[in-house]
């Protein structure tokens, strides 16, 4: 079987197309813009002036936690044993 070639679309494809464009009521746009709120967003944190600055020292650090996660952790063994 061939394939079917596409033509360039009718003048009345064209016209039902374009008129057939679902649009938005004036009364829904104001409605829209009632409901719309004027913010402002502020910076809580930011993390370009951390620890992970820009990467630089993420790799260190994130050494150094898990070293002192698995110190903790070790310690919390030792604790738990019993006395002998």
């Amino acid at each position: 079987m061939g394939k079917k070639k596409m033509g360039a679309m009718s003048p009345q494809r064209e016209w039902i197309r374009e008129n057939m464009k679902p649009k938005t009521s004036p009364k829904t746009l104001e409605i829209q813009a009632a409901k719309q709120v004027q913010s402002q967003a502020s910076v809580v944190w930011d993390s370009s002036h951390g620890e992970y600055r820009n990467g630089e020292n993420r790799r260190k650090y994130k050494m150094e936690r898990l070293a002192q996660k698995k110190s903790d952790a070790r310690q919390k063994r030792l604790d738990k044993r019993l006395p002998f």
